[in-house]
């Protein structure tokens, strides 16, 4: 795999990624709600998806999306569904605690997820890896080492994208932190996710 065609990726990776979206609102308002780690999570699915959708393009995957849209809709759906029950319970629980009580910090997987399920139902993911990428990398001549140095663009871009934006998130919130404040950011948080959901199912 040549330099410039892994430049290439890195570039066109950085924009999309580093452009304000569901994705990245939800990353900051998890961070800013919840503190570094549970973005972190969040993050690592994010770039699983986008690694899912890289070996869809990679195996030809293209095609089948044009051939079965109805069946990448549903799936656009089913994850923007998740999406909002996930928001929803984030809301649920932060009413639910006691006053007196910080919010348990909800498991990793929980996060990975949303961030999986995010990535998953995003059209503009969708777009990039099964439209966008193969005009401008033949993927037909893509070997097992070029394939591994266009996974290690994906998880250097994109996750360095979304930690940068969940460090900075998380120091903010650390900043302005308190019991009652902590729920509303919580709220918040959820409110994105259920945001994110809604804004996957219409998009087409």
């Amino acid at each position: 795999m040549e330099t410039h065609t892994l430049l290439a990726m890195a570039v066109a990776l950085s924009i999309a990624a580093a452009t304000p979206g569901p994705a990245v609102f939800a990353i900051v308002s998890r961070a800013m709600a919840r503190g570094f780690r549970d973005a972190a999570a969040m993050a690592l699915g994010i770039v699983l998806g986008d690694t899912a959708y890289f070996l869809a393009a990679l195996t030809g995957w293209s095609a089948v999306a044009h051939a079965f849209g109805d069946v990448f809709s549903a799936i656009r759906i089913v994850a923007a569904a998740a999406l909002v029950v996930m928001g929803g319970r984030m809301i649920h629980a932060s009413f639910s605690a006691r006053e007196e009580t910080a919010q348990p910090p909800a498991p990793s997987r929980r996060m990975f997820a949303a961030g999986f399920l995010l990535t998953l139902g995003n059209p503009k993911t969708i777009l990039f890896y099964l439209a966008f990428l193969p005009t401008f990398i033949d993927l037909t001549t893509v070997n097992v080492w070029g394939a591994a140095g266009l996974v290690g663009v994906i998880f250097t871009v994109v996750g360095g994208v979304m930690l940068t934006y969940a460090a900075l998130a998380a120091r903010a919130g650390h900043g302005l932190r308190n019991p009652a404040l902590s729920r509303w950011m919580h709220r918040g948080a959820g409110a994105t996710l259920i945001g994110a959901g809604a804004a996957v199912a219409m998009r087409s």
